[in-house]
């Protein structure tokens, strides 16, 4: 059966060339945009590590109140630190972005007093949200500033970025299988006579469709391999600015690269069986 097979893609080896070379450049797109995904979400995740939740006051809370302010920050949930900014801090944050002398056109500090509360793990959107309603319900909260805005915006181009990748496997999964399904239909028509033969002489559809398989598995198999080999070739030659790309691990690329080769058999069983299961 080994040698049968060896014949055979001797035999296809330009078909089977030119299989692998299409196939390469299907998984490329798959595979960029996979790494697109995962770049993203450690993106997000480095983003919303970083987040700090401001928690402006309002002028008319005294002084004493402060304190058990900052007690009812500290226990919220994944609170990390708390950090109390008073108006001169905040005019010198201010002038310290926007230039020193800011501050002298105005007859007093219009600054509010603000408490500076970080987490000590990622936080959701969803997490985030809850946390902002928490604190706007204290007494003397004027308002919750945590860069709401750009949060939203990366989670939901990251979700639209899973949800492209997933159609996008879906349809390059239809074309690996109608390619290679069409591909082997029209070389088994070509040797249905010798099938006829090689039936009346004893042999089974096994022999007869093994080979067949066996090449489909192949090409998804060496065409898998071949865009991850560019990808990892490039990966190590260009660099982007200030971003990192995120590679899977190798379990996921061997998991992925196993089940390109099935797809592809399944897509070559498709196209042979007509001939040879009677």
């Amino acid at each position: 059966m080994i040698r049968q097979i060896i014949r055979h893609i001797g035999r296809e080896k330009w078909l089977f060339l030119g299989s692998v070379l299409v196939l390469a450049i299907l998984f490329l797109l798959v595979d960029l945009f996979w790494i697109a995904s995962l770049s993203l979400e450690a993106r997000y995740r480095q983003v919303i590590s970083t987040v700090a939740m401001e928690t402006y006051l309002d002028d008319a809370v005294p002084e004493g109140n402060l304190a058990a302010l900052e007690m009812a920050l500290k226990t919220l949930p994944n609170a990390a630190s708390v950090a109390f900014v008073s108006k001169a801090e905040a005019a010198g944050i201010l002038e310290s972005d926007l230039g020193e002398g800011v501050m002298d056109v105005l007859e007093e500090n219009p600054l509010p007093r603000s408490f500076v509360l970080r987490f000590d793990r990622p936080m959701t959107l969803a997490a985030l949200d809850d946390c902002a309603a928490r604190i706007k319900a204290l007494a003397g909260v004027d308002a919750v500033e945590f860069g709401r805005p750009w949060i939203e915006k990366m989670e939901r181009l990251g979700r639209n970025l899973h949800q492209a990748m997933y159609l996008l496997g879906g349809l390059i999964i239809f074309v690996v299988l109608l390619t290679l399904a069409s591909t082997n239909r029209l070389s088994a028509k070509g040797k249905a006579p010798d099938f006829f033969q090689l039936k009346l002489l004893g042999a089974g559809p096994s022999y007869l469709i093994i080979p067949f398989m066996a090449e489909g598995f192949l090409s998804g198999l060496l065409a898998a391999l071949l865009s991850w080999g560019a990808i990892f070739y490039f990966a190590g030659n260009i660099t982007i600015a200030a971003f990192t790309l995120e590679l899977p691990s190798p379990g996921e690329i061997s998991i992925y690269v196993l089940a390109a080769g099935l797809v592809a058999m399944i897509g070559a069983y498709l196209g042979i069986r007509k001939y040879v299961v009677a």
